[in-house]
């Protein structure tokens, strides 16, 4: 049997479709996104298709209907009609100065003059150039224009933590997207995606009828692979990791869902969907990875997460508006909007009265690739080795030895640069989830309780920890108040032995000063 061609960082449709790669049909998406809007806006996560079904679009508007056969798209198109398209692609390019932005938008708008013809003297800014291009493409193919603008953000995002680059950066696509607008009469269809909505970039603003489809339930699946699609498109793959691997179909199954599925971009969730790139990644080469992850993790995420000292055990479970996840204002702010389009988090639930998303991460190789990259922005050594041993903490968290781990956390808190977090008391729990949850120990943090809230328990096979940390305060305080309050109250019935610990923690010497560990 032939073995399946996987198009791992391949995003032309027409390169899938000629090479023989597998291409799971979205086309059906494809014909009802260009025939029921005039102006879209998409957003997903990185890695998650987005080029791909631009590249798709490009293919549809530009009549080539033989790459459609045998798609869906051929029981709903008949005329095929080809249209100017005008291409724009921000992916390709780092961003880190102002003068890259420039370069880009030159050579974008140059290959486009190269095709329909160079510009008058008139032209004489890239704004008026993008007008100019628009025009000439309607009047020499005597077709209104598809444009199709892929990555829009990726200049905005590359720039989040230097205010006067971004503000530059944000009034430069500002004039320049203002153009369609302008050009409405000459326009048959516009896209735009990106990971992120601005919702401060005017072309959001001035484009009054543009649709946002992504949380619309019809377009939940345009990106990514559904149940139902895996079990059409790839069972001999299954098949495959499972005898490589030595499990069954059943485990392989399990497996590649509790990785790689779970996402859901609409208040109904009918259906999850998996990461496209993990996913055929995973096939490729039989094995379980953090495929997403290991192609970059946007630094500005714990930057600002850092910066902003958000406390990250109320990342499980928070929740937000409509609103609130689709526009995003200021991620210094309020950094959920942004945790959520780059798939960092993910639609769980919705509650009908308020009116409101709750959000968490959608899968296993999300969580855990989270937490092991914080732990490297979060936990930044001083100079001179450490004698913590994450192993060391590992084997004593598994035996039960709560005095040799708490001894281990000591003399890493000992070794962390933290002069400059502004806010001692949120870095501090925030380290100590990031350890718990890098090491891969089941972690709750900030239990409620009828009687308060927990600061963390940590749960292994054996052994049950209830944590409470005072803040410039006293270990013995700390355990008064998990015994006050009944934090071991429900746990009791298990078989695991339970440990209560109350630990002080100084803001002065940044580190733990003193605890007492005592049989739940």
């Amino acid at each position: 049997m032939a073995s399946i061609k996987y198009p791992i960082g391949i995003q032309t449709f027409s390169e899938i479709r000629k090479e023989g790669y597998i291409y799971v049909d979205k086309t059906e998406y494809v014909w009802n996104l260009a025939n029921s809007y005039k102006y879209v806006f998409m957003s997903r996560p990185r890695r998650f298709g987005k080029s791909l079904f631009v590249s798709t679009l490009d293919a549809y508007f530009r009549g080539q209907r033989e790459l459609f056969q045998g798609l869906a798209i051929e029981k709903f198109e008949n005329d095929w009609t080809e249209y100017p398209v005008i291409h724009l692609d921000f992916s390709a390019e780092d961003y880190s100065m102002d003068i890259n932005l420039d370069k880009r938008l030159n050579l974008l708008i140059t290959e486009m003059e190269s095709v329909y013809g160079k510009p008058s003297q008139a032209e004489d800014t890239i704004s008026s150039r993008f007008r100019g291009v628009i025009r000439r493409a309607a009047d020499k193919t005597g077709q209104k224009v598809v444009v199709l603008i892929d990555e829009y953000d990726k200049p905005l995002l590359g720039s989040l933590h230097e205010q006067d680059r971004h503000e530059r950066m944000r009034l430069k696509l500002q004039g320049f997207y203002s153009v369609l607008k302008e050009c409405d009469p000459y326009i048959r269809f516009v896209l735009i995606t990106g990971v992120t909505k601005f919702a401060h970039v005017s072309i959001f603003s001035g484009l009054n009828n543009m649709k946002d489809i992504s949380l619309l339930p019809k377009f939940n699946a345009i990106c990514g692979i559904t149940e139902k699609e895996l079990s059409d498109n790839f069972q001999s793959s299954l098949a495959t990791f499972a005898e490589d691997n030595g499990i069954t179909l059943e485990k392989t199954r399990s497996i590649i869902k509790a990785n790689y599925d779970g996402y859901h971009f609409s208040i109904k969730l009918q259906e999850d969907v998996y990461n496209p790139f993990s996913m055929i990644s995973a096939f490729d080469e039989s094995n379980v990875s953090d495929y997403w992850f290991s192609t970059g993790t946007p630094s500005y995420i714990p930057t600002l997460l850092r910066k902003n000292a958000y406390p990250l055990e109320d990342l499980e479970g928070t929740r937000r508006t409509k609103s609130q996840l689709t526009d995003m204002a200021d991620p210094d702010l309020d950094i959920v909007p942004m945790l959520f389009q780059s798939g960092y988090l993910t639609i769980k639930g919705w509650l009908p009265i308020t009116k409101q998303y709750v959000l968490g991460f959608p899968n296993e190789e999300v969580r855990k690739g989270f937490w092991d990259s914080l732990s490297r922005y979060y936990i930044v050594r001083k100079s001179g080795n450490s004698i913590f041993d994450i192993n060391l903490f590992i084997d004593e968290v598994e035996k039960g030895d709560a005095q040799g781990f708490m001894v281990g956390l000591k003399s890493l808190f000992a070794s962390i640069e933290s002069d400059h977090e502004p806010n001692k008391e949120v870095h501090f729990r925030n380290m100590m989830v990031i350890v718990a949850k890098m090491c891969g120990f089941r972690t709750h943090s900030e239990i409620h309780s009828s009687q308060g809230r927990c600061d963390m328990i940590i749960e292994t096979n054996n052994y049950l920890y209830i944590f409470e940390f005072k803040i410039n305060s006293t270990s013995g305080e700390a355990l008064k108040q998990i015994k006050d309050r009944g934090y071991a109250v429900g746990h009791e019935a298990g078989k695991r032995k339970i440990l209560l610990i109350g630990a002080s923690f100084s803001t002065k010497n940044r580190n733990l000063t003193d605890w007492i560990i005592q049989a739940g």
